[in-house]
């Protein structure tokens, strides 16, 4: 084996065990199932759809690498003792240190009339959280 085999090789068992365990640092990071984190994530995605959206996290799933924000979506400036916007759920896929917000439409499944609460066998999103974000608003 040349030098450069044995270089290549000790590399890349050394980058296969990295993000496997908790015996040190993740190479790129990797990003946690939090309230901070996600919040972070669902206010981004929000913004980017109009500024004059904020998004008021109330309740967070986590499941398989995936989130569900579920909370509030209305007007920034709406006023303290008014309606302060619909019940949503946003959902959002794991990729490395970030949280990759998902369009409903493709990863819930295709809906069946018959059992409308019932999880689509083509859905992306795991079991455990498609009732909190593909059922509920």
């Amino acid at each position: 084996m040349t030098m450069w085999n044995s270089v290549l090789l000790a590399s890349a068992m050394g980058l296969a065990g990295c993000g496997q365990g908790t015996d040190g640092p993740r190479v790129g990071g990797m990003t946690e199932c939090t309230e901070a984190a996600v919040g972070k994530a669902a206010t981004a995605w929000v913004k980017s759809r109009s500024e004059m959206n904020a998004f008021a996290l109330e309740h967070l799933d986590c499941a398989e690498g995936w989130a569900v924000a579920s909370g509030l979506l209305g007007p920034e400036n709406a006023p303290p003792d008014g309606p302060q916007g619909a019940p949503t759920s946003l959902i959002f896929q794991q990729e490395g240190q970030f949280w990759i917000p998902k369009d409903k439409a493709r990863v819930c499944g295709t809906l069946n009339p018959a059992a409308p609460v019932q999880r689509p066998s083509d859905a992306e999103v795991p079991a455990a959280l498609w009732l909190p974000g593909c059922a509920a608003g």
